[in-house]
C-alpha cells in the first residue's frame, strides 16, 4: 500500500504558520475579529426584521393572508374600511375554507368600528378592532395574553371591551397595582392585574349602517399594549358580536387565516380569488405584508433595510481592511526569508503559492475560532433575554441573534480571499526584486 504524503508545498506553509507564531496568532486574530462582526451583526440584523415583522403580525392578528371584499382598502376612494363582505360572499368564504380546512390553522372574522368613547365627564374617539377573541388568541399566539391589567377578552363576557392604555388613561382607566406585568421577552405574563377605573362600564357611540347612532355600554375588562403610541391612545377591542350589535349589521370588514404552511399564502389567495370570481364575487386575498393594513410596517422595514446595507458595508469594509493590513504588515517583514528561499532554488511561482497557502491556513483556522466565538456569543445574547425601547413602538424588542450558515460561509470565503489577496501581492513583489536586495532589506 502506497501513502501518499501532502504535497511540500504545503508541509512548508503549515511549518510556516507554526513557526511564525506571533506573526500567525496577528493574523488569526484580525480574521476571527472580522469573522465574528460581519456574522453577529448580520444575524442581529436579520433576527430584529424577522422579529419585528412576527410581533407585529401577531400583535395585530394579522395572520398570513386578509380577504375582504375589492374596494375596502382603497383609501383614495374614500371607501376604506366602508365596504363590508355581505351574506353571499360570507357564505363562499365559510364553504371554501371548510373544503380546505387541512391549510388553514386558525380563521378570524374581524369588523371595524370607530365613533366615540365616553366614561362620564371624559370622552375620547376611538377606533375598534372586533373580532371572534378565542381566535384571535391563536392568531395572537405569544401575545394571546395580552391584557397588560384585566384580563383577555376571550376569558372574559360577551359585552366587555379592551382599550389602549393611551385611551384608558383619557377615560380615567389606569392599572392598579405594582406587580411585573412582562417577562423578560416583552411578552406579558399571563395572570390577571388591578385594574381601577372611575366607571366599570364605557359608553361607546357609532353611526349604524343606516346613518343612526346607536350606543352600547360593555365593561372594560382590561388595558392592551396599541402597539404605537398613536394607536394605543384610540385603540378598542370588543367581541364581534358586541360591534355587530353597535353597528346593526351582520357584515364583516374581513376575515384573516393562519395557513399551516405561511408560504403558500400568495397561492392560496390566488386561488381563493379564482373560485370566488367563477361564482361572481369579487374578493381581494393578499398577504399582510401586501396589504394597506402593513404598509408602515414595511416603509419602516424598507428603512431598516437602508440602514442594514449602510452598516454591513462599513463592517465589511473594516473587517476587510483590518485582514489586509495585518497580513500585508506580516509578509512585508519576512521580505528576507523570501530572498533566502529564492536563494535555495525556489520558483517565483512557488514562493508566491506558499505565502497563498500560508493565508488560506490561517484563514481557515481563523474562521473555525470565529465560528466558535460567534456561536457562543449568539447563544449567550439569545439565552440573556434582554429588551430594549425601540421609539415609537410601545412593545419592548428583544435582543437577539439568528444562525446564518450562509452568511458564515461567506464571511469566510470573503476573509480569506482577503487575506490571500494581502499575502500574495507583497511575496510576488519581493520575489520579483534581486535576490541580493531581498536579502538586505531591513
Amino acid at each position: 500500500m502506497i501513502v501518499r504524503s501532502s504535497p511540500p508545498l504545503l508541509r512548508i506553509a503549515w511549518r510556516n504558520v507554526r513557526r511564525n507564531a506571533r506573526h500567525s496568532l496577528g493574523s488569526m486574530l484580525a480574521i476571527a475579529v472580522g469573522f465574528v462582526a460581519i456574522s453577529l451583526f448580520d444575524g442581529y440584523m436579520t433576527f430584529l426584521g424577522e422579529n419585528s415583522a412576527n410581533m407585529f403580525a401577531e400583535m395585530f392578528m394579522l395572520g398570513d393572508l386578509m380577504i375582504e371584499p375589492a374596494g375596502a382598502s382603497d383609501v383614495d376612494q374614500g371607501t376604506a374600511g366602508m365596504v363590508l363582505l355581505g351574506e353571499r360572499e360570507r357564505a363562499f368564504l365559510d364553504g371554501f375554507l371548510a373544503d380546505r380546512s387541512g391549510e388553514v390553522e386558525a380563521r378570524m372574522r374581524l369588523l371595524y368600528a370607530w365613533g366615540v368613547a365616553s366614561a362620564g365627564k371624559a370622552s375620547a374617539p376611538f377606533v375598534a378592532f372586533a373580532f371572534d377573541p378565542v381566535e384571535g388568541a391563536r392568531l395572537r399566539r405569544r401575545f394571546a395574553w395580552n391584557a397588560v391589567a384585566g384580563r383577555p377578552l376571550q376569558l372574559a363576557p360577551e359585552s366587555s371591551v379592551h382599550l389602549g392604555m393611551g385611551l384608558g388613561s383619557l377615560l380615567d382607566c389606569e392599572p392598579a397595582g405594582h406587580a411585573p406585568a412582562r417577562r423578560r421577552d416583552g411578552t406579558l405574563i399571563p395572570e390577571e392585574r388591578p385594574l381601577a377605573c372611575r366607571r366599570p362600564r364605557v359608553q361607546l357611540v357609532a353611526s349604524t349602517a343606516s346613518g343612526q347612532l346607536n350606543v352600547v355600554e360593555p365593561e372594560v375588562v382590561g388595558l392592551i399594549d396599541g402597539g404605537t403610541t398613536d394607536l394605543d391612545a384610540k385603540l378598542a377591542n370588543m367581541p364581534l358580536s358586541l360591534a355587530q350589535r353597535l353597528l346593526d349589521t351582520k357584515g364583516l370588514s374581513m376575515y384573516l387565516l393562519l395557513l399551516r404552511d405561511p408560504s403558500r399564502a400568495s397561492a392560496f389567495g390566488r386561488e381563493l380569488e379564482r373560485a370566488a370570481a367563477a361564482k361572481g364575487l369579487a374578493l381581494h386575498a393578499v398577504p399582510w405584508r401586501e396589504h394597506t393594513a402593513g404598509v408602515e410596517h414595511m416603509r419602516g422595514m424598507k428603512v431598516l433595510g437602508v440602514f442594514r446595507s449602510l452598516m454591513a458595508f462599513v463592517v465589511v469594509l473594516i473587517a476587510g481592511m483590518t485582514v489586509l493590513t495585518t497580513m500585508a504588515k506580516a509578509v512585508s517583514e519576512r521580505t528576507r526569508e523570501i530572498g533566502t528561499l529564492r536563494s535555495l532554488g525556489f520558483l517565483r511561482r512557488q514562493i508566491v503559492a506558499l505565502f497563498a497557502l500560508e493565508a488560506a491556513l490561517l484563514a481557515v483556522v481563523a474562521s473555525a475560532i470565529g465560528l466558535v466565538a460567534t456561536l457562543a456569543l449568539a447563544a449567550a445574547t439569545n439565552a440573556a433575554g434582554i429588551t430594549y425601547d425601540a421609539g415609537l413602538l410601545a412593545q419592548p424588542i428583544a435582543l437577539g441573534v439568528r444562525y446564518l450558515p450562509r452568511t458564515w460561509s461567506a464571511a469566510a470565503v470573503f476573509l480569506s480571499t482577503v487575506a490571500a489577496a494581502a499575502a500574495v501581492l507583497p511575496a510576488r513583489r519581493a520575489a520579483r526584486a534581486r535576490i541580493p536586495d531581498v536579502l538586505s532589506h531591513t
